[in-house]
């Protein structure tokens, strides 16, 4: 009987110790000047598309779209065919129910084509260049997996085939399309607060971004979790990115950041500028593979 109180009165003791070892911090932010982030992916057949915003810190209080819109900038692309100037513009998400704001061009992109663009915020002056020389990779097969593992946990996943060009370096993103209406909802549990009987295209790009590298010309795989729940029969179509440097330097580091974030045994990763001068973001090309159907069979 002793030897159990002794027992008890340790167990206490070790306890009122860790609650007493408790203690709220408070963490003081420090100064923090936003940068510019700038995103524009060219493909051919496509007017441009530029997203230009300002940077916040991490604890920065929940804040607008709106807000942190750049529109009072020039912002234009010229190749040998002239110079577009692009404009202010916003569009809706059908699902979130939000604007989205981005600077929209005019001139169709082409292919085989050299690109600069020239972005100026208040005097200075931001630049890169693409080219839109990628080559057409074809999916061969997408099939369905009810469970993988990765970093993020487990989850069901659509599974691209595809045999990689053995002529040159290639980076791959997958992208699909379907309908979806007021029953569906995000991974994240998010259903539209907006949508109701009617039904919306949505449009999810795969979060990583791979490279052929030690794999060039030999059969690739990649799974990808859905963005957005499904049912038995739904219909999608899947498509392959084939993607230029540009973009694969700036979301592998993405990919990298998210990872660490989600992992403390990883190594942290910090965004830095990788075309741009003082200035985070991409401007980079990329083209479609022919799209494969695919009907999600549970």
């Amino acid at each position: 009987m002793k030897t159990i109180n002794r027992s008890a009165l340790i167990l206490l003791g070790i306890v009122s110790f860790l609650i007493s070892c408790e203690k709220d911090i408070t963490i003081k932010q420090l100064p923090y000047t936003d940068k510019v982030s700038i995103e524009c992916l060219l493909t051919p057949g496509a007017t441009p598309v530029l997203y230009l915003y300002r940077t916040v810190p991490f604890f920065d209080p929940k804040i607008t779209k709106r807000s942190l819109f750049i529109d009072q900038a020039s912002v234009m692309i010229k190749s040998e065919h002239g110079t577009d100037i692009l404009t202010p513009d916003s569009a809706i998400d059908p699902f979130y129910c939000d604007y989205k704001y981005f600077y929209h061009g005019g001139k169709i992109i082409e292919a085989n084509v050299r690109y600069d663009l020239e972005v100026t915020i208040n005097g200075e002056v931001f630049k890169a260049s693409t080219t839109t020389d990628n080559q057409v990779v074809q999916l061969d097969s997408v099939h369905y997996v009810s469970n993988f593992k990765d970093i993020y946990g487990e989850h069901e996943g659509v599974v691209c085939n595809f045999k990689d060009d053995p002529n040159r370096v290639n980076f791959y993103r997958y992208e699909m399309t379907r309908m979806i209406d007021s029953t569906t909802y995000g991974v994240n549990k998010i259903k539209s607060p907006c949508l109701g009987n009617e039904k919306v295209m949505v449009r999810e790009i795969g979060r990583s971004i791979y490279s052929d590298q030690h794999m060039n010309g030999v059969p690739m795989v990649f799974t990808v979790e859905p963005a957005f729940k499904h049912k038995a029969g739904d219909a999608c179509y899947v498509y392959l990115q084939i993607c230029d440097k540009n973009m694969f330097d700036y979301y592998d580091q993405l990919d990298k950041q998210k990872l660490a974030q989600m992992n403390p045994f990883v190594e942290p990763v910090f965004l830095r500028p990788t075309q741009f001068i003082n200035a985070f973001g991409v401007f980079g090309s990329f083209v479609r593979s022919d799209s494969v159907l695919f009907i999600y069979p549970e």
